[in-house]
C-alpha cells in the first residue's frame, strides 16, 4: 500500500492533480511502520477543536478529506485530493477550496501555512495519529470479528438497522452513541446514534476514503454491492414525457401514448385524468399536470413520475411515483399545508414544495425514494 513518501524536512515524493483519481508515492517514511497506514490521519494540536478544523485525512489513493468543527454550520466536507512538492502538501477540495501545509518530522507534522477554508488558523499544527493509538484510549469490546459478508447481509434490512444488529461485535466506543468497527482491515464502519436524527451507519473504504450510508440502502442512488463494486446498476436517462402544470394549452379531451424499451410490450397512455398502461390504470388526478420517467429503485427501469391534483373544490397538488416493475405507489403529499410539482432540470427530475394554493415555491429538491418513501422537506 502507498501513501506519503515523508521522508525528512523534505520529502521525495509526487502526487497526482486535484483533477487526478491516484497519487502515486515512491517513498516511505523511514522504518516507521505507520507510513503506509490508510488512512494516514493528522489532528490539530494546541488549539480548540470547536472552532477550528480538527483533522486532515489522507488516503491511499491520493484522495483527502478536510473536516470542519461542530461550531461550524457546514457538513463535512466530501473528498478532495493532495499534492506534494518538496515539503509542501496541498489539499484541494474543489477548485475554489484548499490548504496547504508544511511538512516536518518525517511526515509526521504538518503545519498550515495558507488557505482559503472556514473556520481554519494559519500555524495551526496537525500531529499524526495511527488509528490504534487513537482507539487504544477508548474501551474495547470483544466478540466475533465483523466481515463484510455479515455487512452485506445485514445491509438488506437497511432502515430497520439499529445498534443491537452490531452489538455481538469486536468494537470500540468512543461514547456510548459513538460505535467504531474494523471489517477486514478494508473498511471502517461508524455508527452514530443521535435522538433527533436517528442513528447512520456510515462505512468507509480505508484506502479511498469513499463512504456508504448504510442505513440508506436500497434508497435512489445507494446500493450497496455497487458501492463494493460487486455489481454494476444499469444506468437510466431521466426524460420527461409531457408537461402542462398550470398551462392553458393543456389538451383536455386528448390522449398521448408512449412505449419504451425498458417495458417492449406495454403502451402507456396519459389524459388528463389518468395514467394507463395496457388500458390499466397506473395513477389518476384532476388532472395529471405533467409526467417524467426516472429511476428510483436502482433497477435501470423508469418509473412514472406525475404531478396530479386532488379534490374537488378544496383541493391539493402533489407528487405520485409509480413503480411498474413492483406494481407499487409513492406519494408525497400534505393536504392543506403543502402543494408538491415536478420540473426537469439538467437531466433530473426535481421535486418542489410551495405554500398551499399560493404557489410560491419553498425549495427544491431532486425527486428520490429514500428508506421506502419520496424524501420530503422536512414537513408533514
Amino acid at each position: 500500500m502507498l501513501i506519503l513518501a515523508l521522508t525528512g524536512c523534505k520529502p521525495a515524493v509526487t502526487s497526482g492533480s486535484a483533477a487526478g483519481v491516484t497519487a502515486i508515492v515512491t517513498t516511505v517514511a523511514g522504518e516507521n511502520s505507520d507510513a503506509e497506514e490508510s488512512p494516514r490521519t493528522y489532528v490539530l494540536t494546541g488549539d480548540d477543536f470547536m472552532t477550528n478544523m480538527p483533522t486532515v485525512t489522507l488516503y491511499a489513493n491520493g484522495d483527502a478529506r478536510l473536516s470542519q468543527p461542530m461550531i461550524s454550520s457546514y457538513a463535512l466536507f466530501g473528498l478532495g485530493h493532495y499534492e506534494i512538492s518538496g515539503d509542501k502538501l496541498t489539499v484541494t477540495n474543489d477548485e475554489r477550496t484548499y490548504a496547504i501545509f508544511s511538512i516536518y518530522d518525517d511526515g509526521d507534522t504538518l503545519v498550515l501555512t495558507e488557505t482559503n477554508v472556514g473556520f481554519t488558523k494559519t500555524g495551526a499544527v496537525y500531529q499524526y495519529q495511527p488509528k490504534a493509538d487513537y482507539l487504544s484510549t477508548f474501551q474495547r469490546i470483544d466478540g466475533e470479528d465483523l466481515t463484510l459478508e455479515a455487512v452485506r447481509e445485514l445491509a438488506q434490512k437497511a432502515q430497520a438497522l439499529t445498534f443491537s444488529d452490531f452489538e455481538k461485535y469486536v468494537h470500540y466506543d468512543i461514547d456510548p452513541d459513538h460505535h467504531v468497527y474494523d471489517i477486514e482491515g478494508k473498511y471502517t464502519l461508524t455508527i452514530l446514534c443521535d435522538s433527533e436524527s436517528g442513528t447512520s451507519f456510515t462505512i468507509e473504504n480505508n484506502d479511498s476514503g469513499e463512504r456508504f450510508p448504510l442505513n440508506l440502502n436500497g434508497s435512489t442512488g445507494l446500493v450497496f454491492d455497487e458501492y463494493l463494486g460487486i455489481i454494476t446498476v444499469p444506468k437510466y436517462t431521466a426524460e420527461k414525457w409531457l408537461d402542462y402544470y398550470l398551462d392553458d394549452g393543456m389538451p383536455w379531451d386528448d390522449s398521448m401514448d408512449l412505449t419504451i424499451p425498458e417495458f417492449p410490450d406495454v403502451t402507456f397512455t396519459w389524459t388528463s385524468e389518468k395514467i394507463t398502461a395496457n388500458d390499466v390504470e397506473l395513477l389518476w388526478g384532476m388532472p395529471v399536470w405533467n409526467v417524467y420517467l426516472t429511476d428510483l429503485t436502482n433497477d435501470g427501469k423508469p418509473e412514472i413520475c406525475a404531478t396530479v391534483s386532488i379534490g374537488s373544490g378544496i383541493s391539493d397538488t402533489r407528487v405520485i411515483v409509480y413503480d411498474y416493475v413492483n406494481s407499487k405507489e409513492y406519494e408525497l403529499a400534505d393536504r392543506m399545508e403543502y402543494d408538491y410539482y415536478l420540473s426537469f432540470e439538467d437531466g433530473k427530475v426535481m421535486v418542489t414544495q410551495c405554500e398551499y394554493r399560493q404557489g410560491k415555491a419553498l425549495v427544491t429538491s431532486e425527486l428520490q425514494l429514500v428508506n421506502g418513501e419520496i424524501q420530503g422537506f422536512g414537513n408533514g
